[in-house]
């Protein structure tokens, strides 16, 4: 696999490690809307997109479902 690397992020893993806790923070915020109410479907989209960041710089699909790598 070719390494990637991205002005101003040396250590993309930790960069989105650090981002563990907002993560958990917005699917408990998450889990107090109705489903698919507009409040949780903008919730949903803002999840989605940190996990697909995750996956580009990382390269690991499931990021956040696993422990953290740290």
């Amino acid at each position: 696999m070719v390494k990637i690397n991205y002005r101003g992020i040396t250590d993309p893993r930790a960069m989105f490690e650090a981002l563990r806790p907002f993560r958990r923070a917005l699917l408990d915020l998450k889990g107090r809307c109705r489903p698919f109410h507009p409040d949780y479907l903008i919730l949903d989209a803002v999840d989605k997109a940190l996990t697909t960041a995750a996956y580009h710089f990382t390269r690991e699909p499931d990021f956040y479902s696993g422990e953290p790598h740290g």
